[in-house]
């Protein structure tokens, strides 16, 4: 599905409008710039009518379960609200983010204006790795004054698109500032028509999503990439509780691992490769148990493509030296290694040896590639190990059911993006 002018259309019919998109960019610039105050009304009003039933088909034919359809949408309502959405934009650019600031520069004479405007044009090239996750981009965007042109996923099930096209009903005026087209990445022709229109590319996804953009973007393009990165849990002697373990079992099941903030794997802080064995067969049942409660349908060739995986890892241990848990409908692979590496997914993870005295020798070589960490340890560690685990580079701390879930203004990957989508401006 494609959006445009507030109206679904086919792909078809899209060729007109990237024909006449230079034009309609340039009548959207004439006009007044767009204030975070209509965004932010637009979006209270729509958390405040945000009912499941209207995207029960859309959270459906994306295979979420109704438990985490629930858990989805508060997120959103949470997220969207106009409380929230001001307390990010004075988080990001201070109490009087929406002022013009003037001022006589040290040793200077005359007097100074700044103002935070937007970049202009914002492409939005989103990941199908998170549901929603397209629509949250463009309301960055939309956050910031900037004109969006989204292209969908392959993977996006309809939610995002629902969810523009329900803010355009209640903002008609945000219409000529969102753009959706559902192109393939494959088809270059149309994707350089957009590259074209923007001032910005903001590219979510992994490396080789990122390395194909930056190849075809031109110098005075500019990259805004939030990449692929990599997370997992480290526990101690003193952390393993069951309690605790369980939520970074969900967390597995509930994303099947393929979120950034997703647990991959677990790190022991042990040397003993029979601690790792005994730990394998103590979490085991507590993934499994989890993976059960998740009842989350999964499409029949990922599941052959997985499985295949774990088979062909079960023939490699005779070289690697790893061990092979096998459960229901997940595994644990013990490694003898310290590489923090994305795990085969849908909980099928790695578990593996690093003591704390080891935590900045065996990680710091990984540090562009570490998002989140869970910690379970004892009250008395925790500071140090903290400190240490962000060291590494590492963006975020926190217990293990709460890897894959955001809070109000938080970061990404360890920077505030409306800053990324602005520019200052300045006169004299």
């Amino acid at each position: 599905m494609n959006l445009v002018d507030g109206k679904i259309l086919d792909t078809k019919d899209c060729d007109s409008v990237l024909e006449s998109l230079d034009e309609r960019i340039l009548e959207t610039l004439a006009k007044p710039p767009l204030t975070p105050k209509v965004v932010i009304n637009a979006c209270d009003k729509l958390v405040n009518t945000l009912d499941k039933s209207l995207y029960s088909s859309a959270l459906a034919q994306a295979g979420i379960p109704e438990e985490l359809a629930d858990s989805y949408l508060a997120m959103a309502r949470g997220m969207f609200s106009g409380e929230a959405l001001r307390f990010r934009l004075k988080k990001e650019f201070g109490q009087d983010y929406d002022k013009v600031l003037k001022y006589t520069p040290v040793g200077g004479e005359n007097e100074v204006t700044e103002r935070i405007l937007p970049l202009g044009v914002l492409l939005h090239i989103a990941a199908g790795n998170a549901d929603g996750l397209p629509a949250f981009s463009v309301l960055e965007g939309l956050l910031t004054g900037n004109i969006n042109i989204l292209k969908l996923p392959a993977a996006e099930g309809g939610i995002s698109i629902r969810l523009l096209y329900e803010l355009i009903q209640i903002e008609p005026l945000l219409s000529e500032y969102i753009y959706v087209f559902d192109y393939s990445s494959q088809d270059i022709v149309h994707i350089n028509k957009l590259i074209d229109a923007a001032d910005a590319v903001v590219v979510w996804g992994g490396t080789g999503s990122v390395s194909a953009f930056r190849g075809m973007l031109p110098p005075h393009i500019k990259l805004i990439e939030w990449g692929h990165k990599v997370s997992f849990a480290y526990v101690t002697k003193d952390g393993r509780e069951d309690g605790k373990l369980a939520g970074i079992a969900k967390n597995m099941a509930h994303t099947s691992q393929l979120l950034c903030s997703s647990c991959q794997g677990i790190f022991l802080d042990t040397d003993d490769t029979r601690e790792i064995d005994d730990f394998c067969r103590r979490f085991l049942p507590i993934l499994e148990e989890a993976v059960a409660a998740s009842a989350k349908p999964t499409d029949i060739g990922i599941k052959a493509q997985t499985a295949l995986r774990v088979y062909s890892s079960e023939l490699e241990k005779i070289y690697t030296g790893d061990r092979l848990f096998k459960g229901n409908g997940c595994s644990l692979r013990a490694c003898n290694n310290q590489i923090p590496e994305a795990a085969i997914g849908f909980a099928n993870a790695w578990i593996k040896p690093l003591p704390c005295r080891q935590i900045l020798k065996a990680l710091r070589p990984y540090k562009n590639y570490l998002q989140t960490i869970a910690l379970l340890c004892g009250e008395h560690e925790k500071d140090s190990l903290i400190a240490d685990l962000l060291k590494t580079g590492a963006v975020r701390v926190c217990p293990g059911g709460r890897m894959s879930e955001t809070y109000s203004g938080a970061p990404h990957d360890g920077e505030y993006p409306l800053r990324r989508y602005t520019k200052i401006a300045s006169w004299e």
